[in-house]
């Protein structure tokens, strides 16, 4: 199979949710394209290059079985294999990371946390015990991992980065609002949490109408007294 494209893995990981899980419930035996791209508006012609991409071809008026699209897209994504992944930084959303229990549904797995801060380190977090990060190369080369999940400061992200790239780390998933160098051959996701804030608030600022302020009434102002000019009658 071809290497495919990022947004091709994004799309097909859409399919796979709306599909597994977006609905509550199991799949309908069948689906067709034009259902998946109306759910997830995406033209139907996409969505058939997709899942062509991996090996699938919908059967006419019938569509896709849906068991099979989403095992396809699980092989194709990885999410059958077991990843052991370390994190780096145990703050508090490094912690959240590693709470958040469908992780396993996709395949990961944390192995151990690590972090510069002595008050952390020996404590338990989501059932792994912060390590010191002095001995994340030991720890590393022992259980021959190659991903780590990067939740440090950004001061010094980059200097973690070298010390997982060193110790063999070839895949960083990387929460830190910087941008990292590694070598070829390293692969690094992004998630900059302040770009999906940017387009909150891109889109309120925007797309929503201001609120109508509500009408205010007309100051009543204190009536003022005229003072009366006798009338002078001339001539009687």
């Amino acid at each position: 199979m071809p290497r495919l494209r990022r947004l091709v893995l994004e799309r097909l990981m859409r399919y796979y949710r709306y599909l597994a899980e977006g609905r509550g419930r199991t799949p309908p035996p069948t689906v067709t394209s034009a259902e998946i791209a109306g759910a997830l508006d995406i033209d139907p012609t996409q969505v058939r290059k997709d899942l062509g991409a991996i090996g699938l071809v919908g059967l006419g008026r019938v569509g896709f079985d849906a068991c099979e699209v989403c095992r396809a897209i699980r092989i194709a994504l990885g999410f059958d294999r077991t990843y052991q992944a370390v994190l780096v930084g145990a703050g508090h959303l490094g912690s959240a990371l590693m709470a958040y229990a469908r992780f396993g549904q996709w395949g990961l797995k944390f192995a151990a946390a690590f972090d510069t801060d002595e008050r952390k380190i020996g404590h338990l977090v989501a059932g792994c015990r912060v390590r010191s990060v002095r001995s994340l190369a030991a720890y590393l080369d022992r259980h021959d991992i190659r991903m780590a999940i990067l939740t440090t400061p950004v001061d010094v992200a980059q200097r973690m980065t070298d010390r997982l790239v060193a110790a063999g780390v070839r895949a960083i998933w990387n929460f830190t609002p910087t941008r990292l160098t590694v070598p070829p051959g390293v692969f690094v996701r992004n998630e900059h949490i302040s770009l999906g804030l940017s387009e909150l608030a891109y889109h309120l600022a925007h797309e929503m109408p201001p609120p109508r302020a509500e009408p205010r009434p007309a100051p009543v102002l204190p009536r003022r007294r005229v003072r009366e000019t006798p009338t002078v009658l001339v001539g009687v």
